[in-house]
Protein backbone atom coordinates (compact mmCIF):
# COMPACT_ATOMS: atom_id res chain seq x y z
CA UNK A 1 0.00 0.00 0.00
CA UNK A 2 1.52 3.52 -0.98
CA UNK A 3 0.53 4.88 2.44
CA UNK A 4 2.77 8.11 1.75
CA UNK A 5 0.43 9.33 -0.69
CA UNK A 6 -2.58 7.86 0.01
CA UNK A 7 -3.09 5.46 -2.79
CA UNK A 8 -4.73 2.00 -3.22
CA UNK A 9 -2.04 -0.43 -3.94
CA UNK A 10 -3.04 -3.50 -6.29
CA UNK A 11 -3.67 -5.34 -3.67
CA UNK A 12 -6.12 -2.94 -2.20
CA UNK A 13 -7.85 -2.58 -5.48
CA UNK A 14 -8.21 -6.41 -5.64
CA UNK A 15 -9.93 -6.40 -2.33
CA UNK A 16 -12.42 -3.71 -3.69
CA UNK A 17 -13.10 -5.97 -6.77
CA UNK A 18 -13.94 -8.75 -4.62
CA UNK A 19 -16.72 -6.30 -3.01
CA UNK A 20 -17.89 -6.32 -7.00
CA UNK A 21 -17.60 -9.71 -7.39
CA UNK A 22 -20.45 -10.04 -3.66
CA UNK A 23 -22.50 -7.52 -5.38
CA UNK A 24 -22.45 -9.58 -8.63
CA UNK A 25 -23.33 -12.65 -6.74
CA UNK A 26 -26.31 -11.86 -5.39
CA UNK A 27 -27.72 -9.47 -8.18
CA UNK A 28 -27.20 -12.29 -10.66
CA UNK A 29 -29.72 -14.48 -8.79
CA UNK A 30 -32.61 -11.76 -9.13
CA UNK A 31 -31.88 -11.21 -12.59
CA UNK A 32 -31.73 -14.39 -13.88
CA UNK A 33 -32.70 -17.25 -11.94
CA UNK A 34 -35.58 -16.00 -9.61
CA UNK A 35 -37.33 -14.06 -13.07
CA UNK A 36 -36.87 -17.85 -14.90
CA UNK A 37 -38.62 -19.31 -12.26
CA UNK A 38 -41.57 -16.51 -12.28
CA UNK A 39 -42.18 -17.15 -16.01
CA UNK A 40 -41.37 -20.75 -16.37
CA UNK A 41 -42.07 -22.73 -12.88
CA UNK A 42 -44.63 -20.47 -11.88
CA UNK A 43 -46.46 -19.92 -14.82
CA UNK A 44 -46.71 -15.82 -14.29
CA UNK A 45 -46.33 -12.83 -17.28
CA UNK A 46 -43.31 -12.11 -18.50
CA UNK A 47 -44.10 -8.22 -17.56
CA UNK A 48 -44.26 -9.34 -13.34
CA UNK A 49 -40.54 -10.25 -13.61
CA UNK A 50 -39.54 -7.31 -15.55
CA UNK A 51 -41.47 -5.02 -13.20
CA UNK A 52 -39.71 -5.87 -10.61
CA UNK A 53 -36.15 -5.50 -12.56
CA UNK A 54 -37.61 -1.99 -13.35
CA UNK A 55 -37.93 -1.08 -9.80
CA UNK A 56 -34.60 -2.64 -8.76
CA UNK A 57 -33.04 -0.59 -11.51
CA UNK A 58 -35.25 3.03 -10.74
CA UNK A 59 -34.17 3.02 -7.70
CA UNK A 60 -30.48 2.98 -8.66
CA UNK A 61 -31.44 6.27 -9.93
CA UNK A 62 -30.38 8.05 -6.61
CA UNK A 63 -26.94 6.55 -6.86
CA UNK A 64 -25.64 10.11 -7.55
CA UNK A 65 -27.24 11.13 -4.10
CA UNK A 66 -25.86 8.67 -2.11
CA UNK A 67 -22.26 9.15 -3.82
CA UNK A 68 -22.76 12.77 -2.85
CA UNK A 69 -23.95 11.51 0.70
CA UNK A 70 -20.68 8.96 1.47
CA UNK A 71 -18.40 11.34 0.22
CA UNK A 72 -19.37 14.55 3.11
CA UNK A 73 -18.83 11.63 5.58
CA UNK A 74 -15.31 10.87 3.89
CA UNK A 75 -16.02 7.47 5.21
CA UNK A 76 -17.11 4.92 2.58
CA UNK A 77 -16.94 1.52 4.65
CA UNK A 78 -20.22 1.96 6.38
CA UNK A 79 -21.87 2.71 3.20
CA UNK A 80 -20.76 -0.34 1.72
CA UNK A 81 -21.38 -2.82 4.42
CA UNK A 82 -24.59 -0.96 4.98
CA UNK A 83 -25.49 -1.20 1.07
CA UNK A 84 -24.45 -4.84 1.12
CA UNK A 85 -26.46 -6.01 4.44
CA UNK A 86 -29.53 -4.42 2.68
CA UNK A 87 -28.76 -6.16 -0.64
CA UNK A 88 -28.08 -9.51 0.82
CA UNK A 89 -30.89 -9.21 2.78
CA UNK A 90 -32.66 -8.32 -0.32
CA UNK A 91 -31.85 -11.15 -2.20
CA UNK A 92 -32.74 -13.88 0.78
CA UNK A 93 -36.06 -11.99 0.20
CA UNK A 94 -36.75 -12.30 -3.49
CA UNK A 95 -35.64 -16.01 -3.86
CA UNK A 96 -38.44 -16.43 -0.33
CA UNK A 97 -41.10 -14.05 -2.33
CA UNK A 98 -40.64 -15.69 -5.59
CA UNK A 99 -40.89 -19.42 -3.82
CA UNK A 100 -43.91 -18.04 -1.58
CA UNK A 101 -46.02 -17.44 -5.16
CA UNK A 102 -46.27 -21.15 -5.89
CA UNK A 103 -48.62 -21.07 -3.17
CA UNK A 104 -49.88 -17.80 -2.68
CA UNK A 105 -49.07 -15.29 -5.77
CA UNK A 106 -50.64 -12.05 -3.73
CA UNK A 107 -48.15 -12.86 -0.52
CA UNK A 108 -45.51 -13.47 -2.88
CA UNK A 109 -45.53 -10.35 -5.13
CA UNK A 110 -45.78 -8.19 -1.95
CA UNK A 111 -42.41 -9.76 -0.61
CA UNK A 112 -40.59 -9.70 -4.12
CA UNK A 113 -41.72 -6.07 -4.30
CA UNK A 114 -40.16 -5.25 -0.80
CA UNK A 115 -37.07 -7.81 -1.50
CA UNK A 116 -36.16 -5.85 -5.26
CA UNK A 117 -36.82 -2.29 -3.71
CA UNK A 118 -33.95 -3.17 -1.10
CA UNK A 119 -31.89 -4.82 -4.13
CA UNK A 120 -31.64 -1.81 -5.63
CA UNK A 121 -31.37 0.62 -2.72
CA UNK A 122 -28.12 -2.47 -1.68
CA UNK A 123 -26.38 -2.24 -4.93
CA UNK A 124 -26.54 1.85 -5.56
CA UNK A 125 -25.36 2.47 -2.01
CA UNK A 126 -22.82 0.01 -1.81
CA UNK A 127 -21.72 -0.14 -5.31
CA UNK A 128 -21.77 3.48 -5.58
CA UNK A 129 -19.39 4.31 -2.43
CA UNK A 130 -17.14 1.47 -3.58
CA UNK A 131 -16.31 2.76 -7.11
CA UNK A 132 -15.95 6.65 -5.43
CA UNK A 133 -13.40 4.99 -3.10
CA UNK A 134 -11.87 3.96 -6.24
CA UNK A 135 -11.68 6.66 -8.07
CA UNK A 136 -10.65 8.95 -5.12
CA UNK A 137 -8.05 6.63 -3.82
CA UNK A 138 -6.30 5.29 -7.06
CA UNK A 139 -2.93 6.79 -8.27
CA UNK A 140 -3.93 8.50 -11.09
CA UNK A 141 -1.95 5.87 -13.62
CA UNK A 142 -3.66 3.58 -12.29
CA UNK A 143 -7.55 4.28 -12.68
CA UNK A 144 -7.85 2.56 -15.72
CA UNK A 145 -6.62 -0.89 -14.92
CA UNK A 146 -8.11 -0.47 -12.07
CA UNK A 147 -11.57 -0.08 -13.25
CA UNK A 148 -10.74 -2.95 -15.53
CA UNK A 149 -9.76 -5.33 -12.49
CA UNK A 150 -12.95 -4.02 -10.46
CA UNK A 151 -15.31 -4.73 -13.25
CA UNK A 152 -14.16 -7.81 -14.53
CA UNK A 153 -14.82 -9.40 -10.97
CA UNK A 154 -17.70 -8.18 -10.59
CA UNK A 155 -18.24 -10.65 -13.99
CA UNK A 156 -16.67 -13.13 -12.34
CA UNK A 157 -18.91 -13.09 -9.84
CA UNK A 158 -22.01 -13.65 -12.05
CA UNK A 159 -20.02 -16.71 -13.62
CA UNK A 160 -19.17 -18.45 -10.51
CA UNK A 161 -22.75 -17.78 -8.99
CA UNK A 162 -24.25 -19.01 -11.78
CA UNK A 163 -22.30 -22.20 -12.06
CA UNK A 164 -22.88 -22.63 -8.35
CA UNK A 165 -26.59 -22.28 -8.80
CA UNK A 166 -26.80 -24.43 -11.70
CA UNK A 167 -25.25 -27.53 -9.81
CA UNK A 168 -27.37 -26.63 -6.16
CA UNK A 169 -30.63 -26.63 -7.78
CA UNK A 170 -30.28 -29.99 -9.03
CA UNK A 171 -33.08 -31.17 -8.05
CA UNK A 172 -35.49 -27.88 -8.33
CA UNK A 173 -37.61 -26.64 -5.59
CA UNK A 174 -39.06 -24.14 -4.15
CA UNK A 175 -37.61 -24.58 -0.82
CA UNK A 176 -34.20 -25.50 -2.26
CA UNK A 177 -34.28 -22.49 -4.30
CA UNK A 178 -34.38 -20.22 -1.04
CA UNK A 179 -31.71 -22.20 0.54
CA UNK A 180 -28.98 -22.06 -1.50
CA UNK A 181 -30.06 -18.11 -2.51
CA UNK A 182 -29.78 -17.69 1.42
CA UNK A 183 -26.44 -19.28 1.59
CA UNK A 184 -24.91 -17.31 -1.23
CA UNK A 185 -26.12 -14.59 0.42
CA UNK A 186 -24.51 -15.05 3.31
CA UNK A 187 -21.46 -15.67 1.70
CA UNK A 188 -21.42 -12.62 -0.61
CA UNK A 189 -21.67 -10.46 2.92
CA UNK A 190 -19.21 -11.83 4.71
CA UNK A 191 -16.72 -11.45 1.66
CA UNK A 192 -17.49 -7.96 1.19
CA UNK A 193 -16.82 -7.21 4.58
CA UNK A 194 -13.80 -9.13 5.19
CA UNK A 195 -12.49 -7.43 1.82
CA UNK A 196 -13.31 -3.64 3.01
CA UNK A 197 -12.14 -4.71 7.22
CA UNK A 198 -9.87 -1.90 7.85
CA UNK A 199 -8.84 -0.90 4.39
CA UNK A 200 -9.64 2.94 4.76
CA UNK A 201 -8.14 3.03 8.06
CA UNK A 202 -4.59 1.89 6.65
CA UNK A 203 -4.76 4.58 3.47
CA UNK A 204 -3.88 7.89 4.78
CA UNK A 205 -6.26 11.07 3.53
CA UNK A 206 -4.49 13.28 1.62
CA UNK A 207 -5.27 17.04 1.73
CA UNK A 208 -6.04 17.43 -1.67
CA UNK A 209 -9.31 15.03 -1.19
CA UNK A 210 -10.16 17.07 2.19
CA UNK A 211 -10.06 20.28 -0.58
CA UNK A 212 -11.90 18.74 -2.94
CA UNK A 213 -14.75 17.45 -0.01
CA UNK A 214 -16.35 20.64 0.18
CA UNK A 215 -19.89 21.21 1.42
CA UNK A 216 -21.77 22.05 -1.84
CA UNK A 217 -25.48 20.77 -1.62
CA UNK A 218 -26.45 18.33 -4.00
CA UNK A 219 -28.65 20.16 -6.79
CA UNK A 220 -25.44 22.56 -6.66
CA UNK A 221 -23.16 19.93 -7.54
CA UNK A 222 -25.02 17.72 -9.55
CA UNK A 223 -26.03 20.87 -12.05
CA UNK A 224 -22.46 21.71 -12.39
CA UNK A 225 -21.65 18.42 -13.38
CA UNK A 226 -24.38 18.19 -15.81
CA UNK A 227 -23.11 21.24 -17.25
CA UNK A 228 -20.16 20.03 -18.35
CA UNK A 229 -20.17 19.03 -21.93
CA UNK A 230 -18.01 15.84 -21.87
CA UNK A 231 -19.14 14.60 -18.12
CA UNK A 232 -22.60 15.02 -20.08
CA UNK A 233 -21.70 13.14 -23.31
CA UNK A 234 -20.08 10.20 -21.40
CA UNK A 235 -22.73 9.70 -19.06
CA UNK A 236 -25.29 9.37 -22.23
CA UNK A 237 -22.17 6.87 -23.73
CA UNK A 238 -22.42 4.93 -20.51
CA UNK A 239 -25.93 4.77 -20.51
CA UNK A 240 -26.41 3.53 -24.04
CA UNK A 241 -23.83 0.99 -23.38
CA UNK A 242 -25.59 -0.48 -20.13
CA UNK A 243 -28.72 -0.54 -21.91
CA UNK A 244 -27.17 -2.53 -24.79
CA UNK A 245 -25.04 -4.80 -21.95
CA UNK A 246 -28.71 -5.68 -19.89
CA UNK A 247 -30.99 -5.96 -22.74
CA UNK A 248 -31.16 -10.05 -21.98
CA UNK A 249 -31.24 -10.58 -18.67
CA UNK A 250 -34.77 -10.72 -18.65
CA UNK A 251 -34.87 -12.85 -22.04
CA UNK A 252 -32.08 -16.22 -21.67
CA UNK A 253 -33.16 -18.17 -18.78
CA UNK A 254 -37.09 -17.90 -19.86
CA UNK A 255 -36.14 -18.52 -23.70
CA UNK A 256 -33.74 -21.45 -22.75
CA UNK A 257 -36.46 -23.22 -20.92
CA UNK A 258 -39.73 -22.43 -22.71
CA UNK A 259 -37.73 -23.23 -26.54
CA UNK A 260 -35.31 -25.67 -25.54
CA UNK A 261 -36.91 -27.39 -22.14
CA UNK A 262 -33.98 -26.68 -20.28
CA UNK A 263 -34.59 -27.09 -16.65
CA UNK A 264 -33.65 -24.40 -14.05
CA UNK A 265 -29.67 -25.76 -13.11
CA UNK A 266 -28.96 -25.75 -16.99
CA UNK A 267 -30.21 -22.32 -18.16
CA UNK A 268 -28.62 -21.06 -15.26
CA UNK A 269 -24.96 -22.39 -16.79
CA UNK A 270 -26.38 -20.92 -19.52
CA UNK A 271 -26.41 -17.33 -18.39
CA UNK A 272 -23.34 -18.23 -16.41
CA UNK A 273 -21.51 -18.99 -20.05
CA UNK A 274 -22.95 -15.66 -21.10
CA UNK A 275 -21.84 -13.61 -18.80
CA UNK A 276 -18.49 -15.06 -18.89
CA UNK A 277 -18.22 -14.29 -22.86
CA UNK A 278 -19.38 -10.97 -21.46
Amino acid sequence: MDTEHGTLSWLDIVRIGLVQTSIGAIVVIATSTLNRVMVVEIGLPALVPGILMTLHYAVQVLRPRWGHGSDGGQKRTPWIIGGMALLSVGGALAALGTAMMQDDVTMGLVVALIAFLMIGIGVGAAGTSLLTLLAVRSHPARRAPAATIVWIMMIAGFVITAAIIGHALVPYSGERLVFVSAILCAAALCLASLAVFRLEKQIKISRVEHADGDHRDFKTALTEVWHDLSARRFAIFVFVSMLAYSAQELVLEPFAALVFNMPPHESALIAGAQHGGA
